[in-house]
């Protein structure tokens, strides 16, 4: 019987060097992107809000998978997700996620297919992110930090 050796294709993100990028200016939530995949348009982040801050609603075209590290949010649908909750949002869901705790940023750790449309209270788009424009928006500020960006596209 022949033994078959199997390579390691893990992609190690180390923390260190890794920055809060401003995203959501209306809730004032920053976002820390970890890897984005141009092939599928995945984009795996952190996302830290301030407390009793609500996200700008949106709606998201795929699925989304969202970990709490640290604070309370819910939806406003009778839960309140907290530290080690896991909340699966079904592609087509549109939300705007509440910040609970009074003090303290949540964080929280989230793989999103697709993209991010941000819309009105008509549910309009009135902006949008995907992996190209979260890409575009780290390299602006890591320019105007004077970091030098990583490269987060490749596995």
């Amino acid at each position: 019987m022949e033994t078959k050796e199997y390579e390691s294709l893990a992609s190690y993100v180390p923390d260190e060097g890794n920055v809060w990028v401003p995203w959501d200016e209306a809730s004032g939530s920053d976002i820390k992107l970890c890897k984005l995949n141009p092939s599928t348009g995945e984009m795996i982040v952190f996302i830290r809000t301030p407390p009793n801050k609500t996200l700008t609603k949106h709606f998201h075209p795929g699925t989304v998978v969202v970990y709490v590290v640290q604070g309370q949010w819910t939806y406003n649908e009778g839960w309140v997700a907290g530290p080690g909750d896991v909340v699966v949002e079904a592609a087509g869901s549109t939300h705007a996620p509440t910040m609970m705790d009074v003090e303290g940023y949540t964080v929280v750790f989230a793989v999103i297919q697709g993209s991010l449309e941000f819309v009105d209270e008509n549910g309009a788009r009135i902006a949008y992110d995907n992996w190209q424009t979260l890409l575009k928006r780290y390299h602006d500020h890591c320019a105007k930090i004077g970091v030098t960006p990583r490269n987060l596209t490749t596995w």
